[in-house]
């Protein structure tokens, strides 16, 4: 009489693990893992240039500057009149070198000059005089240009304002007139990747009528010399137009004119002007006389 009722359990016990098994297939499968937080990121902070990193982006000068070539774009060719020249103190012409460099005073629209003596080495050098014409008026005139000073190698130097580093200075356009020399302005250095830029300024308030040349002379101490722009504005050009001011406030004595730089005047003053024939015809090329040995 036992058998019946162990086989009736076994059913109600078969028939409750199927009735549980049919609830579990119903499910989806196994929950999903937890997910993580979202944490926000806070938003990049901006940054601005430091220094004159961005200084005069839209043009390296003045508008007005009667230096027709301040960023050196003519310097690097053929000789030509107008454009910046560099002669030895000995009167041989030297090969300049330029290059860009966005974080000197120069910016991201001119170049630098690059100022290097013949057999210079990083203790001593020849002089050198960097010169280029300009028209002239009736002034005054606010005259300024940056230098800086590296070895050989174009590791940063120290740039002194002497006979031994570099100096400028503005003529009148005779070799037996006067110069005006630029001095250190102190509170306006520009430093950048290493190298200092001093600023360079004087006020020239003699008239000039005949135009003049704007000399760089770099000295005996050697390494090479970097050279950016450079400008010479006459005050009643720059009255009328929203340019900027050099603000020049000092006023050097003007002083007789070096033998160097009488003769850099004089290797200048022999590069032939070439001039366009009036009445040529449309897209005609002019003849050119050959040029002048030097």
């Amino acid at each position: 009489m036992m058998r019946p009722r162990l086989l009736n359990v076994f059913a109600t016990l078969a028939l409750g693990c199927f009735g549980a098994a049919c609830s579990n297939s119903s499910d989806s499968g196994p929950a999903p893992a937890p997910t993580a937080p979202v944490v926000e990121q806070p938003a990049p902070t901006p940054t601005t240039p430091t220094g004159r990193q961005l200084i005069d982006s839209a043009g390296p000068t003045s508008p007005v500057n009667l230096i027709i070539d301040p960023n050196f774009a003519l310097a690097t060719g053929s000789p030509s009149y107008g454009a910046f020249l560099a002669v030895s103190e000995s009167g041989g012409l030297i090969t300049l070198d330029t290059t860009a460099d966005s974080r000197s005073p120069a910016g991201f629209a001119g170049n630098v000059a690059i100022v290097k003596a013949p057999n210079a080495t990083d203790k001593r050098s020849t002089g050198v005089l960097l010169l280029a014409s300009f028209q002239g008026g009736e002034g005054p005139f606010d005259a300024q240009v940056w230098v800086s000073k590296t070895d050989l190698a174009g590791n940063p130097a120290d740039v002194t304002i002497d006979a031994k580093g570099i100096t400028a200075s503005i003529t009148n356009g005779t070799l037996d007139g006067q110069a005006y020399d630029l001095t250190p302005v102190d509170d306006e250095r520009h430093v950048a990747g290493g190298k200092t830029w001093v600023l360079l300024r004087t006020k020239v308030t003699d008239p000039l009528p005949y135009g003049g040349y704007f000399l760089v002379n770099t000295g005996t101490g050697g390494g090479q010399f970097l050279v950016a722009r450079p400008e010479i504005v006459p005050q009643s050009l720059a009255a009328g137009v929203a340019t900027r001011s050099l603000d020049v406030k000092a006023v050097r004595a003007p002083r007789p004119l070096t033998d160097a730089e009488r003769l850099a005047m004089k290797r200048y003053r022999a590069i032939p002007q070439r001039f366009v024939p009036a009445g040529a015809a449309a897209g005609a090329r002019p003849k050119v006389p050959a040029r002048s040995a030097f």
